[in-house]
């Protein structure tokens, strides 16, 4: 059946959108009050159905229901006074939201559950000195793969360890390249200028890289590549699945954001996904591309992406 809000094509017995959490099926007369989601150590339970979600999860994923937001443990701060309260003071573990109360990591700019800046506002100075961008964080470098592709012997991938056949040239699981490139070739003697014709330069191949890891991923050639979390009980397969780069665990969506090459323009785009898409820590409009440029950091949810076309 399709959702009457976001057009996403669900399964005929859903009873919620698992996109946009809007119901699907009339709602049962209520037999008690919903209790809040309680955390356990493998995710949040549903109050509703009990099901035992991931981390980070705004909607249940077997029921729909919404998930309420962890409660901050000193006095709650509301989002009204959230302008004038004093920074958050960070914990042993990380620190609170003061708009929604999530736990957020140290080293967090924006709240990953509902956008809110969490940079100390800064005093105020007769002249205002330019702020430069900060400098992407330096991206550590694949391991250097066998010469001559995956020995019999290793049968495995050295950047995720995952079982590969020999002689594949790339991972099936994380897309490293597993087969080093063939040195090149010394050309014979070139024929006269008059008759030598220029060679174009091969086209740089866009990829994305894990800042976690490392890992480079090869974007599939095409107009779109669509990046999220495969689900096959849902029969969503994106052609980039971040599972084995902690999607599940960071929260992304199994379609969270897409890539297009319009016009020579590379373009970003979040397809209404659950915990949202930022673009160099902007959080960004679902259905609305934004430019794309080498170097960008992506987030989708809480895994950081850098795209490379050079």
């Amino acid at each position: 059946m399709k959702c009457p809000h976001c057009g996403n094509e669900a399964q005929d017995d859903a009873i919620f959108c698992d996109q946009c959490g809007t119901r699907l099926k009339p709602a049962a007369a209520p037999a008690a009050a919903p209790q809040p989601a309680a955390s356990t150590a493998a995710g949040v339970v549903c109050p509703s159905c009990g099901h035992v979600n991931t981390p980070g999860e705004m909607f249940c994923s077997e029921c729909g229901a919404r998930l309420a937001a962890p409660q901050p443990e000193p006095a709650t701060v509301t989002q009204a006074t959230a302008a004038t309260a004093a920074p958050v003071t960070p914990s042993a573990e990380g620190r609170t939201c003061p708009a929604c109360g999530a736990s957020v990591a140290q080293d967090e700019d924006f709240c990953y559950a509902c956008g809110a800046d969490l940079r100390a506002p800064a005093a105020a100075t007769p002249v205002a000195a330019p702020q430069s961008q900060p400098a992407p964080a330096p991206i550590a470098a694949p391991p250097e793969p066998a010469a001559q592709g995956v020995s019999a012997a290793e049968n495995e991938c050295p950047a995720c360890g995952a079982k590969v056949k020999p002689g594949d040239a790339f991972c099936e699981f994380c897309g490293a390249a597993l087969v080093k490139e063939a040195p090149a070739v010394q050309p014979a003697p070139a024929a006269p200028a008059s008759a030598a014709a220029p060679t174009a330069p091969a086209a740089p191949q866009p990829r994305l890289v894990v800042v976690a890891s490392g890992v480079e991923i090869p974007l599939p050639a095409g107009q779109e590549v669509l990046v999220g979390r495969e689900d096959p009980y849902s029969n969503v397969f994106p052609d980039v699945d971040l599972t084995p780069h902690g999607g599940e665990e960071g929260g992304v969506s199994r379609r969270h954001f897409k890539i297009s090459l319009v016009g020579g323009q590379y373009l970003v785009e979040d397809l209404n996904s659950t915990n949202f898409t930022l673009l160099n820590r902007q959080r960004l409009q679902p259905g609305t591309p934004a430019k794309l440029a080498d170097g960008d950091e992506i987030r989708a949810g809480r895994v950081r992406l850098i795209f490379r076309v050079s």
